[in-house]
């Protein structure tokens, strides 16, 4: 009876532990972050209706608040080089040789003309900013609903994310504008088993309002769990690298 009745606690902690909104959400972003530091070179290609552009990225990121982008091509753009530490964005312009501060309004304003934003490059503003709640569950996949909290600096009004059941893998996630309407889509694809994590190697950012804009962001060359020189997040990486 005794036995019966610790299965029976066990299996309640554990049913419990899998429903829990935070605790789902942080699993969902561990696996789109790699679960920790990483070096990566990411290709980033931006769609328009008359044009695409290529541009070829180093990126070095603890896996939560701080991350070092460098664009080595195309040629016209290489030199310039972003670096977030927590809400502190800065960057680097090679043509007038001075780094600036991307002011707090700016986090939204797209990367490189692409449909990422500044607030896109790292972090976890998806936890940090949001309360989330199950909204759809079946043997599967799920579907998070995340509502902004009231100082958190974001344009949205709410954005939800489907996920697989099983490792919680990112499947999906679409931002609505405070009048609910769909703005953008980010979806994931061409996963890879890092450190116990489903790490998704290909993002598709889509422009929902604009027909035919979108964004293909594709790693390569990526180690994950290295150890990162403190310096790697210092003002002076901007222009001497990590």
């Amino acid at each position: 009876m005794k036995g019966k009745i610790l299965l029976l606690l066990l299996g309640l902690s554990l049913s419990s532990a899998a429903s829990d909104p935070q605790a789902v959400l942080k699993a969902i972003v561990d696996n789109q972050r790699g679960g920790g530091s990483v070096r990566a070179t990411l290709n980033l290609s931006v769609a328009r209706t008359d044009r695409q552009t290529q541009y070829v990225l180093d990126i070095v990121s603890d896996g939560n608040e701080r991350a070092l982008i460098q664009v080595k091509a195309p040629p016209r753009e290489a030199g310039q080089a972003f670096l977030r530490d927590g809400d502190n964005i800065l960057i680097y312009n090679p043509t007038l040789k001075r780094v600036l501060r991307l002011p707090p309004s700016g986090r939204s304003d797209s990367f490189l003309g692409s449909d990422l934003s500044y607030s896109d490059l790292s972090g976890r503003d998806l936890q940090r900013d949001y309360t989330p709640k199950i909204t759809a569950e079946d043997a599967n996949n799920l579907t998070l609903e995340l509502t902004p909290q009231p100082s958190a600096p974001t344009p949205y009004g709410k954005v939800t994310i489907q996920a697989k059941v099983k490792g919680y893998v990112p499947l999906e996630v679409t931002f609505f504008d405070q009048r609910s309407q769909a703005v953008k889509k980010v979806t994931f694809a061409q996963y890879a088993e890092v450190n116990g994590h489903s790490f998704p190697v290909q993002t598709t950012v889509e422009d929902l309002l604009h027909s035919g804009n979108r964004t293909t962001l594709v790693y390569s060359d990526y180690k994950f769990g290295v150890s990162i020189p403190s310096g790697c997040f210092d003002q002076r990486a901007l222009v001497a690298g990590c």
